[in-house]
């Protein structure tokens, strides 16, 4: 099966085209460019490398959150409309950057920065391949994060842009930084094999929390209630 596979949950951008466990071209953006500008030329760029035209890609996955709440739209919105009834397989953001690791014998610790000093966090080990779950996927504090990081009984690699917010926990061996912090197409598409497709029109995104609007409206309304004695 032919897979496109995209990303642009974060600042950076990629794009794989594979079939089977075979990566026919990747490719990798972070020009500074908004991913309504730099998305599209990156996925044609990969597809004019792999030789396939986009008619005979069999099935889409796209990073489905958590992430930036626009990113997560515009890849959801992209892959909806280049599907065209073809499969989609969404993939969860930290699932597809720990499996930058998958091959460290390490439990994969991905965190996002999530501002606010939050992450998002997830944890993920590959004994078997197969990418398990060891911290579920959650929005948190620092501090909370650092609980979970230490609470773990197995070493574990820290990556992504969140990890320098925790990189304090980094002691010895036990606790590892990693070297690649951005997802690449590459990991998508290897986390997608272990999922299950959904049909465009059940892609959607996956923010984790309210947009920063939401918590603001939420925070004047409950102070609003609270002057006025309601609950």
């Amino acid at each position: 099966m032919k897979l496109l596979s995209i990303d642009c949950a974060g600042k950076t951008a990629a794009a794989a085209v594979s079939e089977g466990d075979h990566i026919l071209a990747e490719g990798f953006a972070d020009a500074g460019l908004t991913h309504s500008q730099a998305l599209l030329p990156l996925i044609d760029r990969t597809l004019k490398q792999a030789g396939v035209a986009i008619g005979a890609i069999e099935a889409f996955a796209v990073t489905s959150g958590p992430g930036s709440f626009t990113g997560l739209r515009i890849g959801c919105s992209l892959v909806k409309g280049m599907a065209l009834g073809r499969p989609c397989i969404p993939v969860p953001t930290l699932m597809a950057l720990a499996c930058n690791e998958r091959e460290s014998g390490r439990v994969a610790v991905a965190l996002l920065d999530a501002r606010c000093k939050q992450v998002y966090l997830g944890g993920y080990s590959f004994e078997k391949e197969r990418p398990e779950v060891a911290i579920a996927d959650r929005a948190c504090s620092l501090e909370e994060a650092e609980a979970l990081i230490a609470a773990l009984d197995r070493p574990a690699v820290l990556l992504g842009d969140g990890a320098g917010l925790l990189e304090h926990c980094c002691r010895g061996d036990r606790i590892l930084r990693g070297a690649e912090d951005c997802v690449k197409g590459a990991g998508i598409a290897y986390a997608a094999s272990f999922l299950e497709p959904v049909p465009p029109e059940r892609l959607v995104p996956s923010y984790f929390r309210l947009s920063q609007a939401e918590r603001e409206y939420q925070m004047k309304k409950e102070q609003k209630n609270g002057s006025n004695g309601l609950r």
